[in-house]
């Protein structure tokens, strides 16, 4: 099984979807490859996050009573009928059958009718405060559970040193593009070393500086030609997330840090970075 294959079938995979046998084939290929188990733990990670995380609303009062009185509504006009029916039935047929099948069908369409008032109050109260999670939404989440795993699995760093000239030329090795490194130990912002992840479907770059006990995972990748580069500022489960833009990568900086220790580090680092 190719990377390309493992990936397309990963959200099958992940749902128990998938047959045994290409089940086996993900888990021998996950075992073998570690970029495709890097993206099947940011899969499943991100999965446990929205889980955790999706909006949850709780039914006004006043829906009980909406729909307690549209069932009363509809029960009042349904025994009416089926009385006139059984009246009618008793005067022209002296058959209990026939009353019986009458009554059955009248309380049939009392249940079609209650679903039906039932689910359109459910939707009038609710789709309109629905919203899909927009692309940086769902990135933050990715971030975040990346961030956290790292500290969680004792994964801070694939190469550990404070020497950019050491951290840069692995990266530059592992991936396809070259991110800039820096240190800003005399910033107070120390580099303590990098790794390799894998966000927003490509593999990425994670460069880790200390902040007095706390760190800062900074993700960077190529930026495409129409990718926003206003700054933005995400505060999510007690992270601040900041992501910025130049004309060659994307950054997105995850921390527990203050939001002013964080827009710092921006700061510093941008100032420490060619332009171009």
């Amino acid at each position: 099984m190719t990377c390309e294959e493992a990936i397309e079938l990963m959200d099958g995979y992940l749902d128990g979807e998938l047959d045994p046998m290409t089940s086996r084939k993900i888990e021998q290929h996950l075992r073998d490859c570690r970029k495709c188990n890097q993206a099947y733990e940011a899969h499943t990670a991100l999965a446990h996050a929205i889980s955790r995380g999706a909006p949850y609303y709780r039914a006004p009062a006043e829906l009980r009573q909406r729909v307690q009185s549209s069932l009363r509504d509809a029960v009042d006009v349904s025994v009416s009928h089926g009385a006139t029916r059984e009246n009618h039935a008793l005067l022209t047929s002296p058959r209990t059958e026939r009353r019986l099948v009458l009554h059955k069908i009248s309380w049939n369409w009392l249940a079609l009718a209650a679903a039906i008032i039932l689910a359109a109050i459910i939707a009038s109260s609710f789709l309109p405060r629905l919203r899909p999670p927009t692309s940086n939404q769902l990135l933050a989440t990715q971030l975040i559970a990346s961030h956290v795993r790292s500290l969680m699995a004792n994964h801070l760093t694939d190469v550990a040193s404070s020497d950019q000239h050491t951290v840069k030329p692995w990266l530059d090795t592992k991936l396809d593009f070259a991110p800039p490194v820096v240190d800003l130990s005399i910033e107070g912002f120390p580099l303590i070393g990098g790794r390799l992840d894998y966000l927003d479907n490509r593999p990425v770059a994670a460069l880790v500086y200390g902040r007095r006990k706390h760190f800062i995972n900074l993700f960077v990748w190529p930026a495409a030609s129409d990718d926003a580069k206003a700054p933005i500022t995400i505060t999510r489960q007690g992270y601040q997330l900041l992501h910025w833009a130049d004309s060659d990568f994307n950054y997105w900086a995850v921390s527990d840090v203050n939001v002013n220790d964080i827009q710092l580090f921006k700061q510093q680092f941008e100032a420490r970075t060619p332009r171009h």
